[in-house]
């Protein structure tokens, strides 16, 4: 994370400085990476994916009051967590833990019986968090778009919020190591 700070940014500055960019920031999946970089220079924005779900709320409960006050900018992407607050199958190479994984589909199965889809609900609730400025999806189908669009007007059912957020209690903010373990 070093390299990041003495020679990635200030490059990124020099960029900047050309006016050939208008902001610099930086993405990172641990925690960590916010406050380390944060701590020894400055940046307009950061983004952080996956850490702001139904299931794992680490970057607003651990980085975003900190990235406040320095005033920098929050991006926040994977409202799905890799297809983990879907109804599609999951992937292979998805490295949550298996309890995770498992309150997740009894959360799905849970909407599923409400008659709501629980991306729906995860999107939503990825982008309620008026201290996140912008939250990012992606997706080849356009149908997905589509309704992501529709999904994000409507109303929050905050009973079924509730239900699910307390099917998620026992796991809530575990996930997974990425990178090197002195960086998580």
């Amino acid at each position: 994370m070093q390299q990041i700070v003495d020679e990635t940014i200030p490059a990124l500055r020099k960029i900047q400085q050309q006016g050939k960019v208008r902001f610099i920031g930086f993405s990172g999946y641990p925690q960590k990476i916010f406050r380390f970089i944060c701590d020894q220079t400055g940046v307009d924005c950061v983004l952080s994916y996956n850490q702001y779900t139904l299931q794992n709320t680490r970057f607003a409960d651990e980085s975003i009051p900190y990235l406040k006050t320095k005033g920098v900018g929050v991006m926040n992407a994977g409202p799905f967590s890799a297809r983990l607050l879907t109804n599609a199958p999951l992937p292979a190479w998805l490295k949550e833990p298996e309890n995770v994984k498992t309150a997740a589909r009894e959360a799905a199965e849970h909407c599923a019986r409400r008659g709501v889809d629980i991306a729906k609900l995860a999107l939503q609730f990825s982008c309620a968090n008026p201290d996140i400025t912008t939250t990012i999806a992606g997706s080849a189908n356009p149908e997905n778009i589509r309704n992501w669009a529709k999904w994000i007007e409507e109303p929050v059912d905050q009973p079924l919020l509730a239900e699910v957020l307390e099917i998620f209690k026992p796991v809530k903010n575990i996930g997974h190591m990425e990178g090197l373990r002195e960086n998580n």
